[in-house]
C-alpha cells in the first residue's frame, strides 16, 4: 500500500473512530448487522450525490467535485438500509474545501476547511463522467476475496495508484482482501 493510501486511510480511520465515539456517547446504537436495501438505485453514489450537490452549490456555486468516499458499502455498490455514508469533497476558489456527507437514510451534514489551491484530488478537476458505484462494484465481481460481504471503505480520486498514476481511480477496501481498483469509467483495473 503506498504512502498516500496509508495516510488517507489513517485520516479516515480517525474520523470514523471519532464519529463512532460521538455516536455511542450520544446514546446512538451501533448497528451490529448490515440490512440490505430493497432493489433499486437508492443508496448508490449517484443517488447520494443528487442529495449532496445542491448543498455544495448553496455553499459555493463555483465548487467542483474532487473526491468521493464511501463507508460500509454493500457488494451491489449501495449503502445498506441501516448504516454507511457517501462523502463528497468539493473545492472552491472562494470557499476552499467543502465536504457534504450523505447518510444511508438521506440525511446530510456539511463541513468546510481551508485548503490551498489546487485543493484535494489527484485528477483535478475530476471528470463529471464518473461511473456510479453500482457499476464500479459490479466490475469487481469475480475478483473480490472469498468471504467479502461489503466494503469498509471506497475512495475515488483520493490516492494516485501505481497502476493509474495521476488518474482518478476507485480504491475499494473490502472486508476480505485484496483491495480492488476500478477506473473512473467503471472498468476493472485489478487488485491493489
Amino acid at each position: 500500500m503506498n504512502t498516500g493510501m496509508r495516510a488517507a486511510l489513517r485520516w479516515l480511520g480517525t474520523l470514523v473512530a471519532a464519529l463512532a465515539i460521538l455516536g455511542v456517547a450520544a446514546g446512538c446504537p451501533v448497528p451490529m448487522t448490515i440490512t440490505p436495501r430493497p432493489p433499486g438505485t437508492d443508496g448508490s453514489a449517484r443517488w447520494a450525490f443528487g442529495i449532496a450537490q445542491p448543498r455544495i452549490a448553496a455553499i459555493a456555486g463555483d465548487a467542483e467535485l474532487r473526491t468521493i468516499i464511501g463507508s460500509s458499502v454493500t457488494l451491489d455498490g449501495r449503502l445498506p438500509a441501516n448504516t454507511g455514508s457517501w462523502s463528497f469533497v468539493a473545492w472552491s476558489p472562494t470557499r476552499s474545501t467543502i465536504q457534504v456527507t450523505v447518510s444511508f437514510d438521506g440525511t446530510t451534514s456539511a463541513a468546510q476547511r481551508n485548503e490551498a489551491a489546487p485543493g484535494p484530488g489527484i485528477q483535478v478537476p475530476m471528470p463529471a463522467s464518473w461511473a456510479d458505484s453500482i457499476q464500479v462494484y459490479a466490475a469487481t465481481s469475480g475478483h473480490r476475496g472469498a468471504g467479502a460481504t461489503f466494503a469498509q471503505l471506497a475512495m475515488l480520486n483520493v490516492v494516485s495508484y501505481a497502476q493509474t498514476p495521476g488518474k482518478a481511480t476507485w480504491g475499494i477496501n473490502f472486508n476480505a482482501p485484496p483491495n480492488q481498483l476500478v477506473a473512473l469509467d467503471g472498468t476493472y483495473i485489478g487488485p491493489e
